[in-house]
């Protein structure tokens, strides 16, 4: 026999919740999100590449954020991020770190917080304002390149080279494995950091001179690497307008950007500097831009002493002349150098790569002493 089911109870009829408030739920939700975080979905969209899709998303979420502001909406967001010690800039308030003032502004803060930290006093801080030591040398030393510094270049293992690295995704496939073979030498005290997507044609993104200069205030390197250009041939801002990928606006101004980072790291005449070019790539276009971009940092290289541009297209160039993963050693072995995406360097190429710097660094560095014999 069937038994029937009891009959509902106001209670029970109350469980049931509309589809639609469901949805209208879901969408105040979201709606809401969208207003605390306006602010952050702006700067997001300032930050993609120029062009349409920017044009139109900035277009989005100006308004919104314009909005969210003028109602302090965007306030609790703002606690949140000052609280968990997160970066609450304004994205319509950004300035150049390329100008002398921002990076000097940068200085300061540094110079602020090493005089606050006793680990960090004493330490030198390069100077944005003054010029690049161009003249520090004799003739004799600018026509060879030597580097000038006011220092004996004999690091020991009690009294280590500094070695710092930096860049874009190319220093994340190959920086780690520097920093390994630079420790080895015993007399190398190295490290590394990257930053994905970042260069410095769009500081709005990741600012690099801000960033270097806090490593020079905090780490003092003996020697830095520096390796950027895979995501710069892409428009950029000159005095408030774009200016076309290798226009003669864009060359202007990625060469002084160039310039001006070459100039931060060696101001003090006790560091030198090791820039290393782009690869030759696999996509024929990508490799012209790259090739462009390397031309800007031998020219801008060649007016600075202590400044070492490294090429490294003929050192990943494959058989026919051209790009390969796979490029014979020194053995005539074929060793796989590249990765897949014909961009970044293997475990391999890294290494290659690591010891053709720490060859260039050794033309002016004593690295002996830290051989066991």
């Amino acid at each position: 026999m069937q038994i029937p089911h009891p009959p509902l109870d106001a209670t029970d009829r109350r469980i049931g919740v509309p589809a639609g408030k469901v949805l209208l739920a879901g969408a105040l939700g979201l709606a809401l999100a969208i207003v605390l975080n306006s602010q952050q979905l702006l700067r997001e969209a300032q930050q993609k590449p120029f062009g349409w899709e920017r044009d139109a998303s900035v277009a989005v979420w100006e308004p919104v954020e314009g909005v969210a502001s003028a109602a302090g909406a965007h306030l609790p967001r703002l606690w949140v991020d000052e609280a968990f010690g997160r970066d609450v800039a304004d994205p319509g308030a950004a300035t150049d770190p390329f100008s002398t003032v921002a990076a000097g502004e940068a200085v300061e803060e540094a110079e602020g917080a090493a005089a606050d930290d006793p680990a960090r006093a004493g330490v030198v801080v390069a100077d944005p304002a003054t010029p690049a030591i161009a003249g520090a040398g004799s003739s004799d030393d600018a026509a060879t390149g030597a580097p000038v510094t006011t220092v004996p270049w004999f690091p020991t293992p009690v009294d280590p080279l500094r070695l710092h690295i930096m860049g874009d995704s190319m220093v994340q496939f190959f920086g780690h494995v520097m920093v390994g073979l630079a420790n080895d030498t015993g007399v190398i005290e190295a490290s590394t950091e990257h930053q994905l997507s970042s260069g410095l044609s769009r500081p709005d993104f990741y600012d690099w001179p801000t960033r270097i200069v806090e490593v020079l205030a905090v780490e003092d390197p003996d020697a830095v690497v520096l390796m950027f250009g895979g995501n710069d041939a892409q428009a950029i801002v000159v005095d408030g307008q774009i200016a076309r990928r290798f226009s003669d606006a864009w060359v202007q101004e990625y060469s002084a950007r160039v310039g001006h980072v070459m100039d931060l790291v060696t101001t003090d005449p006790d560091r030198v500097l090791i820039w290393v070019g782009q690869p030759i790539m696999e996509d024929p276009e990508y490799d012209s831009r790259m090739q462009r971009l390397n031309e800007v940092f031998d020219a801008e290289a060649a007016k600075r002493d202590r400044v070492h541009y490294v090429d490294t297209r003929d050192l990943f160039r494959g058989p026919n002349g051209g790009f390969s993963r796979y490029v014979a050693d020194t053995d005539g072995q074929l060793a796989d150098v590249r990765l897949t995406d014909g961009v970044h360097l293997s475990t391999i190429g890294g290494r290659w790569l690591s010891q053709v710097l720490l060859d260039e660094l050794g033309l002016f560095v004593d690295l002996s002493s830290g051989v066991q014999s």
